[in-house]
């Protein structure tokens, strides 16, 4: 059987405390950082990883996108997926959001793309998921088009005091 936290040319594992210096890398980019919450962009410092850390630990899938190296893993990014289901009685609903976030100097080499196929994969394949989704904001056109590309469903709408969005469903 071929391991199911590798693709072409990344592994997915786990976020790890060791990894606090790296997502507050991640986090202290400002684009990306709106790009990926829906919160005002403010300065991340180190408390902010073992934040993000816990809410990790609440997703159905979080995971650290690293390159494939023969010495040693490089970490990229990372990609979530979380269960919308709530109350928990909504289980036989199985839908999850998905997110993900790639380190800019990464970014536009198509490991984004590999990480939402490997993602929706995981979702649809491993997990029984009927439906996946994400929103993304209408100046991210680099995921739009990421997402248009993988044949995902675009619906513009909008966030009260946060602009247009669009909902997507893969």
């Amino acid at each position: 059987m071929a391991d199911m936290f590798k693709s072409e040319r990344l592994t997915y594992r786990a976020i790890e405390e060791c990894d606090d210096a790296f997502l507050v890398s991640l986090h202290q980019d400002p684009e990306a950082y709106q790009n990926t919450v829906p919160w005002l962009p403010v300065p991340q410092g180190k408390k902010s990883a073992s934040q993000h850390r816990e809410h990790f630990e609440n997703c159905m899938l979080a995971a650290m996108i690293c390159i494939r190296d023969v010495e040693e893993d490089t970490p990229i990014g990372l990609v979530t997926m979380k269960d919308t289901n709530i109350p928990p009685n909504g289980k036989h609903i199985r839908h999850a959001k998905i997110g993900i976030n790639i380190k800019r100097e990464y970014q536009g080499r198509g490991f984004g793309k590999e990480a939402v196929k490997w993602l929706l994969d995981w979702g649809f394949r491993r997990a029984g998921l009927h439906k996946i989704s994400l929103t993304v904001y209408e100046y991210n056109t680099m995921a739009i088009k990421l997402y248009e590309k993988l044949g995902c469903a675009m619906k513009s709408g909008m966030m009260a005091d946060s602009g247009k969005i669009t909902s997507i469903r893969c």
